[in-house]
């Protein structure tokens, strides 16, 4: 194994563009290594594999370059790099994400790699043919041109294609298909994962890795996929199978469900005044400290008394809400970048109880809610929150003073919430006239923020 310092290549990476020169010779050496024959994937010219670089400071287990090359044209790029010997703190190897193709005189280096030739000349084109679908529309496919006797076993090919582009929560990236290399005992009905890899909606590997000490397992251990695909390998059928075709995909998108009866009919309890006018249109600028965010909120009355459908704009997100009179967020979807990958989220209230005279607001009064939220991400865990608010009634105001263009009165609110490591406090304006809530200010965590209403129509 050549040596070759993960970190030193990294190191250059991140450098400024002059550094080219340095960065050239050190990921020429990851094309003149051998691929992992276990990593080996090919789609038409196309070759995915793994090589074993020298591994970082202070640890004894090589670290991994996936790489991507072409066998019939002058083409390679260099996906990502890991450290299995370094961990990071969420358990999986130290990885950086490079996505990056390489030079000319790069690449250049494949022609002397004997081993490459070998890859691209043993390695048959995929023949992918579709065993099933379920009811998630997943569709399940074999390799039928992977098929390789070893022994009294065979080596194979499955994958589990998904119906959208989904994110490995874990990884952070994003994956269409999951591909699993396998040796199956027919005869005995025991398998060993050889290999797996998750690759996007272009058949690029965006994470994955060998087994380094295969075990033998049951096949009824497996989850369902798995036991129809292994079953479909030692099936004499299998050429009968159909050719599987590739699909477009959409990213996976979330949408919160209609809110319960109950939590509807804890808002219309109140009893709260009708509005007697109604807000279009807001504009406010948030000011955390630093260069203020301006937004855009166009508001519609929801489907429930006291409920809004907002559609809040920003230069970078947009999200559509139904909120409790521009209080409380009842349901929410958004689509923006997370850990540089593309991510739609999604929360709904899933209890909601108020306590203290709402419909009246008497200056003095202290107001409360308890509300508890199912939180989902496609790129993290769902998390459900629970808060409490308390709110006192400060004072009425004329509701010009938050902004010119408002009539009637304000009453303004001091409010707290807390829950579990939440810690919030706010100033909240309701707008008698129109019966909404305008947040002047907020401190969440220690995270401070004003708001000034632009314009209000």
């Amino acid at each position: 194994m050549k040596r070759l310092s993960i970190v030193v290549a990294l190191g250059l990476l991140g450098g400024c563009a002059h550094t080219s020169t340095k960065v050239e010779p050190i990921f020429a050496e990851v094309l003149k290594q051998p691929p992992l024959a276990e990593s080996i994937l090919r789609d038409g010219d196309q070759l995915s594999y793994q090589v074993e670089v020298t591994p970082s400071k202070g640890s004894s287990v090589p670290d991994i370059a996936q790489v991507r090359a072409s066998c019939a044209a002058a083409d390679a790029s260099l996906q990502f790099l890991e450290s299995p010997g370094t961990l990071a703190a969420n358990g999986q190897p130290t990885r950086f994400t490079v996505m990056r193709n390489l030079t000319a005189p790069v690449v250049a280096y494949l022609k002397q790699n004997s081993a490459f030739a070998a890859a691209c000349a043993n390695t048959p084109r995929p023949d992918w043919r579709l065993v099933g679908s379920t009811s998630t529309q997943r569709q399940l496919l074999i390799d039928r041109a992977s098929l390789k006797p070893v022994g009294d076993r065979v080596q194979v090919w499955g994958s589990v294609d998904e119906p959208v582009i989904l994110t490995d929560k874990l990884r952070k990236m994003p994956y269409a298909q999951t591909r699993t290399h396998w040796q199956v005992s027919c005869n005995q009905k025991t398998y060993r994962t050889l290999a797996s890899f998750g690759l996007n909606q272009n058949n690029i590997v965006t994470f994955g890795n060998i087994e380094r000490a295969p075990q033998d397992k049951p096949f009824n251990s497996a989850d369902a996929d798995t036991q129809t695909l292994l079953n479909a390998a030692c099936s004499p059928t299998l050429t009968q199978l159909p050719v599987a075709t590739a699909r477009t995909k959409a990213q996976q998108t979330l949408t919160p469900p209609p809110l319960s009866a109950e939590v509807n009919a804890a808002i219309s309890a109140l009893n709260m005044p009708t509005a007697s006018k109604a807000l279009r249109h807001l504009v406010q600028d948030r000011d955390m400290g630093y260069s203020p965010m301006r937004s855009n909120q166009y508001i519609e009355p929801g489907a429930e008394r006291g409920q809004f459908k907002v559609r809040h704009v920003t230069q970078y997100s947009s999200s559509a809400l139904t909120t409790f009179r521009g209080l409380i967020t009842l349901t929410f979807q958004s689509q923006f970048e997370l850990h540089g990958v593309s991510t739609s989220a999604a929360s709904h209230i899933q209890e909601l109880g108020f306590t203290g005279d709402w419909q009246q607001m008497p200056v003095g009064a202290t107001l409360g809610y308890r509300s508890k939220d199912l939180n989902r991400n496609t790129a993290e865990d769902d998390r459900v929150l629970e808060r409490t608010t308390t709110c006192v009634v400060k004072r009425e105001l004329p509701a010009s003073k938050i902004n010119s263009s408002l009539s009637g009165n304000a009453k303004e609110l001091s409010c707290s919430a807390t829950g579990g490591q939440y810690q919030a406090t706010s100033t909240e304006m309701y707008l008698q006239d129109y019966g909404y809530f305008f947040t002047t200010q907020s401190n969440t965590n220690g995270t401070k923020m004003r708001n000034t209403l632009v314009k209000a129509e």
